[in-house]
């Protein structure tokens, strides 16, 4: 049984560090790395998924569906990103209501008009602030008495500016989401602005190659953040790997040199339970 207990981890007064992870194994291996609870991230599920860019390609449906076996092999709390909601109001209460019922955590909910694009991706768009507040309160009722975090998230900076996305980000905390994330600030004074002007708890993004300063955890608190998600480390560390991997193997026809960088088979073995199935299948042998 996960630990429900997300938004006190908000406010215990230290920093929460959360990743990205894109499927059941990723993120069973971010909860024995430590980590207290991880985010589905919607450009890293589109790449391993799809193996296309967070353009919008990406299906409700099938965020669900990874997002079941997500919860299904871990127990720490994991937001998910439910990108615009899927539509109106009546979209963003369906989706609530399915993560709820497979017992994840928290959603993000973004202002961009569909098809959205990654945050540190040009070409952005946003709807009326009214269209997104609508979302905002749909889905805390939808989420009744659940321990469900909703993470308002505004993509304004890049489109109309930063004082429009601090508007934003207060309209959202005023609507009743329970995070503010203003993306894609771009300068640490832009991010003192924002800690600065909107009450917490907030989440900043740190995306390896963004338009956010990657700083370390510590600055990131003492400029007054409650949160960093790191969303796309594992993504984009896997495929730099398996890029690696696949060259070495179809150029020499054999892994000799790749033993040091792969896990053992037992260990693997290990990893995803098969001691578990063995012991299971005893169980019941007739």
């Amino acid at each position: 049984m996960r630990d429900p207990r997300l938004l006190d981890l908000l406010s215990d007064r230290s920093i929460s560090l959360t990743t990205g992870v894109f499927d059941a194994l990723s993120a069973t291996l971010a909860e024995k790395a430590g980590f207290a609870a991880a985010m589905l991230s919607g450009y890293s599920v589109a790449a391993a998924a799809l193996a296309e860019p967070d353009f919008g390609i990406l299906t409700q449906t099938e965020m669900l569906e990874i997002a079941r076996h997500v919860t299904a092999a871990v127990d720490m709390p994991i937001l998910v990103d439910g990108d615009t909601g899927g539509g109106g109001v009546s979209n963003v209460q369906r989706l609530v209501s399915e993560l709820v019922t497979m017992g994840a955590a928290g959603v993000f909910l973004e202002d961009q008009a569909w098809p959205k694009r990654c945050g540190h991706m040009r070409g952005k768009t946003i709807v009326p602030i009214e269209e997104h507040l609508e979302k905002i309160s749909a889905a805390r009722d939808a989420k009744g008495d659940a321990d469900f975090i909703i993470v308002g998230r505004t993509d304004a900076r890049a489109v109309a500016g930063l004082d429009e996305a601090i508007r934003r980000g207060l309209a959202m905390k005023e609507a009743g989401a329970d995070v503010v994330f203003v993306e894609a600030p771009e300068s640490v004074e832009e991010m003192r602005r924002i800690t600065a002007e909107i009450p917490p708890p907030l989440l900043v993004n740190m995306v390896e190659g963004g338009r956010t300063p990657v700083l370390p955890l510590r600055e990131l608190e003492a400029i007054g953040y409650e949160m960093a998600v790191y969303p796309v480390t594992g993504i984009l560390t896997v495929a730099h790997a398996l890029a690696h991997a696949y060259r070495q193997l179809a150029a020499s026809g054999e892994t000799t040199a790749l033993a040091g960088s792969m896990m053992g088979f037992d260990d693997f073995g290990r990893l995803v339970g098969l001691d578990e199935k063995y012991a299971l299948a005893e169980k019941y042998r007739r």
